[in-house]
């Protein structure tokens, strides 16, 4: 009887033993810089707080932007000349941080779980009916959830 205990302790310790190397082996490896901003960007629908063009407030000139990403794609709402309704998107760094539109425009990106910085330069300056609708020079958006 008692060589049946050893044994019976001996293969539930090998079991066991044989159950931690398995689940060591299977560990999903951490994400990369990449995954882990498209997951921050696809996460919300990102609403303007607010946007500067050369550290002058522009703000009141996107008002209602609204900008959605998915893993390859963007949409937007009252982006203006300078957010296109919609177009593709490409990471140019393998740190995620900084993409290129599909119109050519690259981006600087800052994720977080709370708030998304975008840095562009916009070369151009659009006028329609005596209202400017876009100013060119280095534009700061920032976007809350």
């Amino acid at each position: 009887m008692k060589s049946d205990t050893i044994i019976r302790h001996l293969i539930s310790g090998l079991l066991l033993f044989a159950a931690i190397i398995i689940t060591a082996c299977h560990t999903d490896p951490d994400p990369t810089a990449q995954e882990t901003t498209i997951a921050m960007l696809i996460a919300n629908t990102w609403k303007i707080q607010r946007v500067t063009v050369d550290n002058t407030d522009q703000t009141g000139s996107f008002t209602g932007l609204t900008l959605k990403f998915t893993e390859t794609t963007y949409t937007t709402t009252h982006g203006n000349v300078v957010w296109p309704a919609s177009g593709t998107w490409t990471f140019i760094t393998e740190d995620g941080q900084q993409i290129k539109r599909d119109d050519g425009v690259e981006i600087k990106t800052e994720v977080t779980d709370n708030s998304l910085r975008l840095t562009l330069n916009w070369a151009k300056t659009t006028l329609n009916s005596g209202r400017v609708n876009s100013v060119a020079g280095v534009h700061v958006f920032t976007f809350i959830p």
